[in-house]
């Protein structure tokens, strides 16, 4: 049985082939996946906005924007 990694709601995580990256309840959010079928790696990421210029700096999570997450 392969790694199971969870990417929760505003993250982004990379992982080598046989893990599996999941994610749950994107409701509108959205989900990026990125895969390089020669090395194997595979990257998900759970986007909830779409520009990081709507964050207050204090707070700042670039997993939470489509511009910085991807």
């Amino acid at each position: 049985m392969s790694l199971i990694i969870r990417v929760g709601m505003a993250e982004y995580k990379a992982a080598r082939s046989p893990a599996t990256l999941v994610t749950l309840g994107l409701g509108s959010c959205v989900g990026v996946v990125l895969y390089d079928r020669v090395k194997k790696i595979g990257g998900l990421a759970h986007v909830m906005l779409p520009d990081s210029r709507l964050s207050s700096q204090k707070d700042f999570n670039p997993g939470k924007f489509a511009d910085t997450a991807i």
